[in-house]
């Protein structure tokens, strides 16, 4: 799967419980306040002995004895926004992931044109062999023998494209991990 294709996977599942996480926020918040003034509510049968000053003291208290704001409903509205965000935030930097991806494999490829094609049978072989070779192998590709292919080895590893293993009397050539990454899709 490309990044590409998990982005707009991400940014859909984002979306999707984001507004979920906004519905049950709205939804603790309209259930609370619900609840809240159902026990405000005056008892009718209490009121008849009341006076209208007793009435509006009462109504008073029950104001001062409620809490102006209960935290527990906005957890999720807090979360919703997060994740909203956040979501978002990596959509929109993806695209910049996605554009350097694309101008690092255009600059690799520019590059390896500037190579010999005998550099670039080797940089073929160490693709094809997972980016690890070792030495004696490259020597018996076509037009190349140990002297050749030893001046090749030591041009490529001065550009930074390879470097040699030690393994004992066996030289292991590994291809740079970046440009190993970018030449393998």
């Amino acid at each position: 799967m490309s990044l590409k294709d998990n982005r707009k996977i991400i940014l859909g599942v984002g979306i999707i419980i984001s507004f979920a996480l906004l519905t049950l926020s709205v939804s603790t918040y309209y259930n609370y306040q619900h609840d809240i003034r159902q026990e405000s509510r005056l008892d009718p049968d209490a009121i008849d002995g009341m006076t209208i000053e007793e009435i509006k003291l009462l109504m008073i208290e029950n104001r001062d004895a409620q809490p102006i704001i209960h935290s527990y409903y906005l957890l999720p509205f807090m979360a919703f926004v997060g994740l909203l965000v956040g979501t978002l935030v990596y959509y929109l930097m993806s695209d910049k992931v996605i554009q350097q991806e694309q101008t690092l494999k255009k600059n690799t490829k520019i590059i390896l044109n500037f190579l010999t094609r005998q550099e670039r049978n080797v940089i073929e072989t160490l693709m094809e062999n997972g980016g690890k070779v070792q030495q004696y192998e490259l020597s018996h590709l076509p037009n190349l023998n140990k002297v050749k292919t030893h001046r090749i080895l030591l041009a490529l590893e001065q550009k930074g494209i390879i470097h040699k293993e030690k393994l004992g009397k066996i030289n292991k050539i590994v291809l740079n991990k970046e440009l190993y990454e970018v030449l393998k899709e």
